[in-house]
């Protein structure tokens, strides 16, 4: 079955008990999406010590980006055809846990937390979170980057966000919230000249 090509194909599944298999999605995912396309190829190397970890690249075919994540029972698979992108799920719960405000936040997004109602307060910490993951790994730096040097807020449906040190040209930077399943928070990054079309598949 093909995939009708459309910006962004977003695809959400069962999470894998092998990592391996979870990683084999990207491939099968980006050849629905890219069915007329030929052969894929995806390497996963850590730019910083040549691991077999790291952002994945698809070497083919080109111009096709991929990022992925897992939360949960759910593995997120975001397939790109206009700019580089990055995925990022994240559980509603886990977010909750003692610590990791100080970690994960700076000072300005906690007072802004602090006036969030209790019983909305991990949501929205999910929120920033996954935010700040999907812009780290389209950046392809990741938690090498210090998630404290974003600043991400929202108002009603609008983020608002600031990166200071980033090199991107954040006005070709769009973000996407989605709904990734019960007790889940899901957003995506994408780099691209204007607003992407973002169709998602959910897999039983």
């Amino acid at each position: 079955m093909r995939v009708p090509q459309t910006d962004v194909s977003l695809f959400l599944a069962p999470r894998a008990t092998l990592p391996q298999t979870d990683r084999a999605r990207l491939t099968a995912a980006v050849a629905l999406v890219c069915s007329a396309r030929g052969p894929v190829t995806i390497e996963q190397r850590c730019e910083r010590c040549g691991g077999a970890h790291g952002r994945p690249r698809v070497l083919e075919p080109s111009a096709v980006h991929v990022s992925l994540s897992r939360a949960g029972h759910t593995v997120a698979v975001a397939v790109s055809l206009v700019g580089q992108i990055g995925v990022d799920i994240e559980s509603v719960t886990a977010v909750g846990r003692a610590g990791f405000d100080d970690v994960a936040f700076n000072a300005t997004e906690r007072t802004a937390l602090a006036a969030v109602p209790v019983g909305e307060r991990d949501r929205a910490r999910a929120r920033i979170w996954t935010t700040k993951e999907a812009l780290l790994k389209l950046s392809g730096q990741g938690l090498t980057v210090d998630p404290r040097e974003l600043t991400v807020g929202w108002a009603g449906a609008s983020v608002l966000w600031r990166w200071p040190t980033s090199t991107l040209d954040l006005n070709r930077v769009h973000v996407v919230g989605f709904d990734a399943g019960p007790g889940l928070i899901g957003t995506l990054a994408v780099f691209s000249a204007e607003a992407p079309e973002v169709e998602l598949r959910r897999d039983s």
